[in-house]
């Protein structure tokens, strides 16, 4: 949602080397080529935002941070880039750590977040130390032609300052070539391996796992398979990919022809953790030679007996809010009759790493800190009735990242080894076994991490090609689900989307990805999962949706889906081949998402509440929608230069907090007086009625 990054000057450099050993990212040694062979890069004063930049000697800059969202820019290429230099290399000393170091790629000066990268933090130096980047993607994209620049964003800081010299593009040595080489060769198993999960997921198999019940000490299998050859059943964990593997290890013989399978639930020693088959996937496996090819698809558990099984809380209404903790917040929650709002949650903040406190598969662990922020809002939630989805968050310096995360603001959990498996699943089993009662309070949907089309900011894991990206996904929300349906038989797992539609303009579709997703569960047993959307305007920063969303259409092909067209994901939630288990639609919020006031000034404010009222008329009359969460509650000075909340932050002519005309459309929602509040904003959206706002889809 944010841009940042440097720009560019091109000329070829003569020799400037200096006498500091070079020290690369990775503490790997830089062996620079030939001294004449690069392009010269110069910081520029234009566009600059956030920093006071003052040149040194010998093109060095000192960059002194003073706002939110520094970035600085370098100035046009004078020349395209010879196609033979594909990194990027400049040296840094900082006084204070640089978090989330982000370059965008601007071709023609433009930045864009599809032609960007972060790079993870810099780390405190005193004596100057190299960056390297290999950039030869963003080259194979057109960057680096003429009037081309950089955009260099040095995270989210204020109050450091960071001297920056010698920013160069050069050829790769042999080494960094010898590593792009390994790089590229990584990227084509991820996309054969995005090729197999493709070709699974479509593939009719001879046999075939029917059910598997999972009780509290054993699980039974159900299945058939051929009348010849040889054939075992194979137990699958997590950290396995299914369609990577030639040998199962986990595999006993069974016999040919129908099947039904009785074995322990729990595994003393796999791998170094004591091991519960309810996360396990069960496939039949054939003999074919000296290897096991896959001969049914892998089923999760149908059924899990419940430890506990608290009754149902439905909604009271469609109305709700986004994340907030603070008295006036569950006074607004009161006053405005809400039904249901949102959690943040750190996953870090709640299973800290191995220590002591607390005991799963075998290993102990150290709870965090966040445990009693959750117990206060989930027992004042309680006391007034309402319902609470918790955004389930890995922060990508956390010990939960994924080993393939490269930055972004959260991660992917990484779930590729027993011992990551295992304290990732000690962190949801400690939330579910708590917080899935009355007492300190309930959760009762669990939202799977952020904006997953998003995937590079939000839910990071590296560049991946989307079935490969999606598996590890649906294997985080099946992981918390076989948890979660131990503790609350009702609670569903959610997935998150942007408001993208058919457009990947972050990375990847999400209608692609649901449609995938229901392909999983239709291979592999469906589960109840449910989508999290967020439909903010195209434009995050204007409020007049209904005038300015052109690619929101009313079409199931649009390439967005905002406040203006929510019939289509309306629609597609309803579609028969998308219910739960054939016969159950599932649970569909909204639940991030507002309309911005550019400013506190009087056209804003009213811009923004009657996109309020449009957004609350439409939810009203859609039955596909459940709830719809108004993010955020109160205006957020670092929340990218947006106003999106219910309430200011101070700013004069307004004290803190103090309520925006969209509190009161928020307010009159569903109850007496919510025509004579959103009537008057009929003439500013454009209309005489509100049936005008409603459309069928095509």
């Amino acid at each position: 949602m944010l841009l940042s990054g440097f720009a560019l000057l091109g000329c070829d450099g003569s020799s400037d080397k200096t006498d500091s050993k070079p020290i690369g990212k990775d503490s790997t040694e830089i062996v620079t080529p030939p001294v004449n062979n690069f392009t010269r890069l110069e910081l520029s004063q234009d566009g600059i935002h956030g920093i006071a930049l003052s040149p040194g000697d010998k093109y060095s800059y000192s960059l002194a941070l003073n706002g939110s969202d520094p970035y600085v820019y370098t100035k046009p290429l004078a020349t395209s880039i010879p196609s033979e230099r594909k990194i990027l290399e400049f040296e840094y000393k900082t006084d204070k750590e640089i978090n989330d170091l982000q370059i965008f790629y601007a071709l023609g000066g433009a930045p864009s977040e599809a032609l960007s990268k972060k790079y993870g933090s810099l780390a405190v130096s005193s004596g100057y130390n190299y960056f390297t980047a290999d950039i030869s993607s963003f080259r194979s994209k057109g960057w680096g032609k003429t009037g081309d620049k950089l955009r260099i964003d040095p995270g989210d800081n204020s109050g450091i300052t960071i001297d920056i010299q010698n920013i160069k593009i050069r050829p790769m040595t042999d080494a960094e070539k010898k590593a792009a080489e390994d790089a590229a060769a990584a990227v084509a198993a991820k996309e054969n391996m995005a090729r197999n999960l493709g070709a699974y997921l479509e593939k009719t198999y001879p046999s075939s796992v029917k059910r598997v019940k999972v009780t509290a000490d054993k699980v039974t299998i159900e299945g058939s398979c051929g009348s010849s050859g040889s054939y075992f059943l194979a137990d699958i964990c997590p950290w396995q990919d299914v369609t990577e593997m030639s040998e199962f290890p986990y595999a006993e013989p069974i016999g040919n022809g129908g099947f039904s399978i009785t074995v322990d639930r729990m595994v003393k020693d796999r791998e170094g953790i004591s091991y519960d088959r309810v996360f396990s996937k069960w496939a039949v496996v054939k003999a074919d030679g000296g290897r096991q090819i896959l001969d049914s698809h892998a089923r999760y558990a149908d059924e899990v007996d419940a430890v506990e099984s608290p009754q149902a809380l439905p909604l009271k209404n469609k109305k709700g809010i986004g994340a907030g903790d603070i008295d006036l917040y569950f006074q607004d929650c009161k006053e405005m009759n809400v039904g249901s709002i949102t959690m943040n949650v750190l996953l870090s903040g709640i299973v800290s790493g191995p220590g002591s406190g607390y005991d799963y598969g075998g290993i102990r662990y150290s709870t965090g800190g966040m445990v009693s922020y959750c117990d206060a809002l989930v027992s004042r939630a309680r006391d007034l009735g309402i319902s609470v989805a918790a955004i389930i968050l890995i922060p990508s310096n956390s010990a939960y990242r994924d080993p393939e995360n490269d930055g972004g603001y959260y991660s992917m959990p990484d779930m590729t080894t027993p011992k990551a498996f295992n304290m990732y699943a000690a962190a949801l089993n400690y939330m579910a076994s708590r917080y899935c009662k009355d007492n300190p309070g309930r959760i009762h949907n669990w939202i799977m991490h952020n904006e997953v089309d998003a995937g590079t900011e939000w839910t990071n894991m590296g560049e991946q090609p989307m079935m490969r990206f999606l598996d590890r996904y649906v294997k985080s929300m099946r992981m918390c689900y076989n948890i979660v349906r131990q503790y609350d038989q009702n609670a569903s797992v959610m997935a998150s989307f942007t408001h993208s539609w058919t457009a990947a303009a972050s990375g990847y579709s999400p209608k692609e990805l649901l449609e995938e997703t229901v392909a999983y569960s239709k291979a592999e047993g469906d589960f109840k999962w449910g989508v999290a959307y967020h439909p903010y305007p195209q434009d995050l920063t204007q409020p007049e949706f209904w005038k300015n969303d052109v690619q929101s259409t009313y079409s199931m092909d649009s390439k967005y889906v905002t406040f203006k067209n929510l019939e289509v994901i309306d629609k597609w939630i309803r579609l028969p081949e998308n219910l739960y288990q054939g016969t159950t639609k599932r649970l569909l919020y909204l639940s991030e998402q507002g309309t911005n006031s550019p400013s506190y000034g009087d056209s804003d404010l009213k811009l923004q509440a009657a996109g309020g009222a449009w957004a609350w008329k439409k939810v009203s009359r859609l039955d596909g929608i459940d709830a719809i969460q108004w993010h955020n509650w109160a205006d957020n000075k670092a929340e990218f230069g947006l106003r999106i909340g219910l309430r200011t932050f101070d700013e004069l002519p307004y004290q803190n907090l103090s309520p925006k005309p969209v509190w009161y459309v928020w307010k009159a929602g569903g109850a007496p007086e919510e025509d004579s509040v959103f009537n008057p904003y009929m003439p500013t959206l454009g209309i005489t009625s509100w049936d005008q706002i409603m459309h069928e889809v095509n």
